[in-house]
């Protein structure tokens, strides 16, 4: 997804990594691998302080507050009217950006080793998925009469947040669904809330502190992978986005969706079906109009270089 103005696509990047925080399955580094900015994010994130950094990531970290406020109260919104239809068509996001990804792979050697790379990619999302599903954990209760180990515990929560982010193919709502903190967490963004229970403020800075030390840590050691070893991280990254499409239709939220079917479903399925076409084919068609124009582009260039 090409746009002109960087700091435009920057912002809207960080919008859409925003909502990937509420959105179930969604991933907002595969967004950022659609908008060929990954690379240049993660040696952003690694070198946090240079001034460079902080004038690409401005926009983005703007754009993602936004992206996260409108989700936090939209996006719910409408998952709440139907949840299937909504992610279908951020599912449909996602399959139609799987050939941007798989073209930073094209014209390398493929060897025996990144079938493994792809495996381990596939694993990773369905399992945590099927965690979310099964596991009888559930640590909601303890936001309501808060032990003092709790926020040690969100602070590592916070750290595997911020690599669900960094990473593509995770998500940070399946994660937080697997320890059964996800709808209670939305729930407590409340007024309400905050005033009978002032302490679950000290949890979300306990989040935020984890999830800036997971930021600052993975991605320098996204950013060697990505130095060192792009070709066989990339193939790890093929298995993760199609992992996650997988799993945006198998987690805690889609699966209650499932078991209350009723005649109604079949409505919210076919409404889901079409967005998810809807999905696919835009992304589909903004990148082969990126495509032409870079064509033209470099055709332009090398005539000019010729002359």
């Amino acid at each position: 997804m090409y746009i002109s103005n960087e700091k435009i696509k920057s912002s809207i990047l960080g919008f859409l990594i925003g909502l990937a925080v509420i959105i179930p399955g969604f991933s907002g580094a595969q967004i950022a691998i659609m908008f060929k900015l990954y690379d240049k994010l993660m040696d952003a994130m690694s070198n946090l302080f240079k001034k460079k950094s902080i004038m690409f990531l401005l926009p983005i970290v703007v754009g993602a507050i936004i992206g996260f406020i409108i989700g936090l109260f939209s996006v719910r919104f409408l998952l709440s009217i139907s949840t299937f239809a909504v992610v279908a068509f951020f599912a449909g996001l996602m399959i139609g950006g799987i050939p941007t990804i798989t073209k930073e792979v094209k014209g390398s050697k493929f060897k025996k080793s990144y079938v493994f790379n792809i495996i381990l990619g596939l694993i990773i999302p369905l399992g945590l998925s099927i965690t979310a599903v099964h596991a009888n954990w559930n640590l909601s209760s303890l936001l309501t009469d808060i032990p003092w180990y709790m926020y040690l515990f969100c602070l590592i929560i916070g750290f595997l947040v911020a690599l669900t982010q960094l990473i593509p193919g995770l998500s940070a709502t399946a994660l937080l669904m697997s320890f059964g903190l996800y709808n209670t967490l939305m729930d407590s963004v409340s007024v309400t809330v905050w005033k009978e229970n002032p302490m679950i403020i000290c949890i979300y800075m306990a989040l935020i502190v984890g999830a800036i030390l997971g930021v600052l840590l993975i991605s320098k050691i996204i950013n060697k992978l990505l130095n060192k070893y792009k070709i066989g991280f990339y193939y790890v990254i093929i298995g993760l986005c199609i992992s996650s499409i997988i799993s945006m239709f198998y987690n805690p939220e889609i699966v209650t969706f499932y078991q209350n079917f009723d005649k109604f479903v079949w409505v919210h399925i076919v409404i889901g079906l079409a967005l998810l076409v809807v999905g696919v084919s835009s992304v589909l068609f903004v990148s082969y109009k990126t495509n032409k124009k870079q064509e033209i582009s470099d055709a332009d260039d090398g005539v000019q270089k010729y002359n």
